[in-house]
């Protein structure tokens, strides 16, 4: 074999490895996370200010502790609203309330069986439950939601919007052992908004 042809074949084969070596190249594509719920956290609802139909129909505000979990992946991130503690009081309603990042804030929306009495189940009515959360600068969000309700509605009352604010604060997870899987934040790689 001729010396320059050796020497061409020897740097071609250098040439290739130096190829296979190299790191591969990650994408590094600018997505940024949404501001996510995740641990424990107070919902207060504020019952006091509560509007049908545009007008007033206060009753006591209340405050539930309620559990977010949150996931990221090449689709998004979504949140999820643990309900469970409701379902003796509303045994039709979600066992979780599945939230999306839409623009600036958290928003779900779905089927929801509104008791025209609030304790009472067999006083349900078929309805659509709204809730959107904002995120403020303190990790608390702030919203509002509204349930529709379509058909006859509500004995006395009729079809109709039910709309009233909501706050979503940080708190301390509660004592005790725990009650589901761990939480914490999302493990996925962040992707952009949906």
């Amino acid at each position: 074999m001729p010396k320059n042809l050796a020497r061409a074949l020897g740097a071609a084969a250098l040439t290739g490895c130096g190829v296979l070596a190299a790191p591969p190249v990650v994408a590094d594509a600018d997505r940024p996370t949404p501001p996510l719920l995740y641990g424990f956290y107070d919902v207060s609802v504020d019952f006091s200010k509560q509007t049908f139909n545009g007008a007033p129909t206060p009753m006591p505000a209340k405050t539930f502790q309620v559990e977010y979990t949150a996931r990221c992946d090449v689709a998004g991130c979504s949140v999820s609203m643990d309900n469970s503690d409701d379902l003796s009081r509303n045994p039709g309603a979600p066992t979780v309330f599945e939230y999306r990042w839409n623009n600036d804030r958290w928003e779900t929306s779905g089927d929801y069986p509104y008791l025209c009495d609030r304790m009472n189940p067999a006083s349900a009515v078929q309805s659509v439950r709204s809730d959107y959360l904002i995120p403020n600068p303190d990790g608390s969000f702030s919203g509002e939601r509204t349930i529709t309700v379509g058909g006859a509605g509500c004995p006395g009352e009729g079809p109709g919007t039910h709309w009233l604010p909501i706050t979503v604060t940080p708190i301390s997870p509660p004592s005790g052992p725990p009650t589901g899987p761990p939480t914490g934040p999302p493990t996925g790689p962040p992707s952009g908004p949906r």
